[in-house]
């Protein structure tokens, strides 16, 4: 076997992968399966023999999405030493990845934009994300101290989702610079006065702020 043919991934990757990439791009329903075949070098066959119909392969594209941000949560949290410092490095990095021009919003919005229907199967999977999501913010704000941790805890979900909502008007920097704006008077607001200096966002996302 030679090594380019070794090391090239499994056809229900290059699927997936290519899938993933044409549905954030162009949309889920402009895209056709045949396009998918044709950029994961793939056929039908391959294609249904791994995902028996497109709705299965846009779950599965979604779990994994799901599972990046989990993964991506953890990692920008993980060197903040109390509950209060991890909202702040989640509104910042959140932030800081609405700068990248490729960004165009979370993939889970997106998606379920495309299927408003509550009973269809991409709907629901992308409101159980959401409410976990949701979750981990208010189990934050609870350790934090709020005094209304699951207010402050839909507040910053809300925030966060209206920010991704927001770009092609706003565009990423403004986005990011209002998404600090706004989490940082809730901070205020409904967190203990130490907890909430502590989610001060830095000059350099929101110019002008005062210190």
């Amino acid at each position: 076997m030679s090594e380019a043919r070794a090391t090239k991934p499994r056809a229900a990757q290059r699927i997936q992968d290519a899938a993933k990439d044409l549905f954030y791009r162009q949309g889920i329903r402009a895209t056709g399966i045949e396009e998918v075949c044709r950029v994961a070098d793939a056929t039908k066959m391959s294609l249904y023999r791994a995902y028996p119909s497109k709705d299965a392969l846009i779950a599965a594209i979604l779990r994994a999405d799901g599972e990046k941000w989990d993964a991506w949560f953890a990692e920008v949290t993980g060197g903040a030493p109390t509950a209060a410092d991890k909202l702040r490095a989640l509104v910042l990095a959140s932030a800081r990845e609405m700068e990248n021009p490729d960004y165009r919003g979370c993939p889970m919005l997106l998606a379920q934009a495309e299927f408003p229907d509550p009973g269809h199967p991409t709907h629901g999977l992308v409101a159980a994300f959401k409410a976990r999501m949701c979750d981990a913010l208010v189990g934050l704000a609870r350790d934090a101290g709020a005094a209304e941790p699951q207010q402050l805890g839909e507040l910053i979900a809300m925030l966060l989702d209206g920010a991704w909502s927001s770009l092609p008007y706003l565009g990423g920097k403004r986005a990011g610079e209002v998404l600090c704006e706004g989490s940082h008077l809730w901070f205020q607001a409904l967190l203990p006065a130490e907890s909430a200096d502590a989610t001060r966002p830095p000059k350099d996302c929101v110019p002008g702020l005062r210190q």
